[in-house]
């Protein structure tokens, strides 16, 4: 038998190769593997099933400002991720998405589209340009925009993408039900005898839903009501019960507010309203699987916010109000992203009840160094430093707020008097939340009137947080069900040695240009801050004038070898990323073909 040379094998295994690339390209470019540890390519069921339910088309307009951004590598990186999946939705929407990437160069009529849109400009380069990256997208129904693509916020970019076309479908506002015996929605104070105003987590709501009081003793809530938020409800009718519970089962979703210690709370002498029952709510809250102390309030030490004690008296640690940050909230929780600060005051707990069907999710926790007390002896002591002389942790951390999902009966026998309706559900979705102070304007934002409009000043993120508890609710069940995607970054070692020591070699350097650019400014207002003559015009000397005009070549110069050696920082990154690339791409599996066809050669030598 005719031995074959060994380059006529490896050009026949080239042409092979080739061939294959060429015809699964065009046969399979549809198909895509995702083998990322968090993966990260692959789109969550939720975000597949509101593409293929599609009706309306949606234009997604993708900005991008790639010259600008030519130094700053992550930002490209982040940007090439972003267009791959934003063109897996269109793949997967079947043409119903139509997506187009467009680069705004400086003085350009897409630059000024970007403007007007509202995104968000952000100077680079010293400030000389101007860098677009923001998404801009429209149907019949309105627009929508992301203002700049962060990428620290790369984690939660599916959930907003899949918002945001699920919000172009609509073409009607949500619906938000409100049942309350709060005065959320502004009522009037009999000790001023004045109407007062909404309380601001509300009037911003009313700006971005339709809300629909709904009262205590309703019999059914609409099939058109997107969400039924519930604020301390008490007084409410059998029948109002039997709508919510019925309303759960059927699929609505329920956000609660409930408080051992209301402190908006009309209340009277006795800290109750004649003739209402703070525990209404318990057989429902019983049928989800969740137990609810309404006598009993929180005192958490570690989360304590700091208050005024008043003049001449030392600032101190109120242990019935709790400042929480973010090691108290879930982690990777939608609503949660990005937030900073919630307040609390005088707040319950929530717990999953034994042999609960449905599933409990904490979603905001305090430290385990609480403890409970009475709600009517906080109402009693007012003294911070007098509950704090009492204090004695109970090494418990209290779970403030929860999602419960899953599994759930009515609250209501199938064999009562009254028309049984639904008695069970797969797909429970409630969240409560044991605290209706958070909402109230004093412990998050201050209110000024301002020429007849209400400028709000926040200094924590209660209203964000009922925000997002909201958007997050009233969407598909899809919507709610997108998780974060996974992080992206994973650091080199040897990058980052790299970076480290082109930012030693180089910052002296960088260091030196900018004094000289600092000294070179300071003469140049010197000369122009001359004494102006009479006609108050600045006079300078021919001597000033020449060194005035040495001076700005000089800024000029500096500022260009400035950008040169932030250009040079990146140059050897890049050159590293270029050879992995190239190990990855080429050379690995260069290398193991050649391994492969010097092995196959070697067994047929021996043979």
């Amino acid at each position: 038998m005719k031995k074959l040379p060994l380059l006529s094998i490896v050009a026949a295994a080239l042409l092979i190769f080739v061939l294959f690339n060429g015809v699964s390209s065009a046969l399979f470019k549809n198909w895509r593997l995702d083998l990322t540890d968090q993966g990260l390519y692959s789109l969550s069921d939720g975000t597949e099933n509101i593409l293929r339910d599609m009706q309306t088309e949606v234009t997604i307009d993708l900005y991008f400002s790639a010259a600008a951004s030519r130094d700053l590598t992550a930002l490209r990186g982040y940007a090439q991720r972003v267009e791959e999946l934003i063109q897996e939705y269109a793949l997967l929407s079947e043409g119903k998405l139509i997506v187009n990437n467009i680069d705004p160069e400086p003085f350009s009529e897409q630059e000024d589209e970007a403007a007007a849109a509202g995104l968000s400009a952000l100077p680079v380069n010293n400030g000389l340009e101007t860098l677009y990256f923001g998404i801009v997208a429209s149907s019949e129904h309105g627009e929508q925009i992301i203002p700049f693509l962060q990428p620290d916020r790369e984690a939660y970019l599916e959930y907003e993408l899949s918002q945001l076309i699920y919000n172009l479908q609509r073409n009607t506002l949500p619906v938000v039900g409100v049942i309350s015996s709060l005065d959320v929605q502004g009522g009037f104070d009999y000790r001023s005898g004045q109407q007062t105003a909404p309380w601001m987590s509300f009037d911003q709501l009313q700006q971005l839903y339709e809300i629909r009081s709904l009262t205590t003793d309703i019999e059914v809530v609409e099939q058109d009501v997107d969400l039924l938020v519930l604020i301390q409800p008490k007084g409410l009718s059998d029948s109002a019960l039997r709508a919510i519970d019925q309303y759960a089962l059927a699929g609505g979703r329920v956000l609660l507010f409930v408080d051992p210690l209301a402190e908006q709370d009309p209340q009277g002498p006795m800290g109750m309203e004649e003739g209402s029952d703070p525990d209404v709510i318990q057989p429902l809250l019983k049928a989800w699987g969740v137990k609810f102390d309404s006598h009993k309030v929180v005192l958490d030490a570690d989360y304590a916010l700091v208050v005024n004690q008043g003049p001449g008296r030392p600032p101190v640690r109120h242990i019935a109000l709790a400042g929480l940050d973010p090691s108290a909230m879930a982690e990777g929780d939608i609503a949660l992203m990005d937030l900073e600060m919630i307040n609390l005051a005088s707040v319950g707990y929530l717990s999953a009840s034994e042999g609960a069907g449905s599933d409990f999710e904490p979603l905001l926790t305090g430290s385990v160094n609480s403890s409970l007390v009475d709600a009517n002896k906080l109402r009693l002591v007012k003294d911070p430093v007098a509950l704090a002389r009492e204090f004695q942790a109970d090494d418990s951390a209290y779970v403030y707020a929860a999602r419960i999902s899953g599994r759930a009966q009515s609250a209501f026998s199938a064999n009562d008097e009254s028309p049984s309706g639904l008695q069970a559900t797969d797909a429970l979705s409630v969240t409560i939340v044991a605290d209706t102070d958070l909402l109230s304007d004093r412990l998050w934002v201050q209110v000024q009137n301002f020429f007849g409009q209400r400028i709000a000043s926040p200094w924590a993120d209660n209203g964000n947080l009922f925000i997002n508890w909201v958007d997050n609710l009233v969407g598909s069940a899809d919507l709610i069900s997108i998780r974060a995607r996974g992080s992206y970054s994973r650091p080199f070692d040897r990058v980052a040695e790299l970076q480290q020591d082109a930012e030693e070699r180089f910052r002296d350097h960088e260091r030196e240009l900018q004094l000289q650019l600092e000294a070179t400014e300071a003469e140049l207002n010197n000369l122009q801050s001359q004494q102006a003559g009479e006609d108050g015009l600045v006079t300078l000397t021919a001597e000033q004038e020449q060194a005035l005009e040495l001076f700005q070549q000089q800024k000029i110069t500096i500022r260009k070898q400035l950008r040169d050696v932030q250009h040079e920082l990146n140059k050897e990154i890049e050159a590293l990323g270029e050879q992995m690339k190239w190990l990855n791409i080429a050379f690995i599996p260069l290398l193991l073909t050649v391994w492969a066809l010097f092995s196959a050669w070697r067994r047929r030598q021996q043979q």
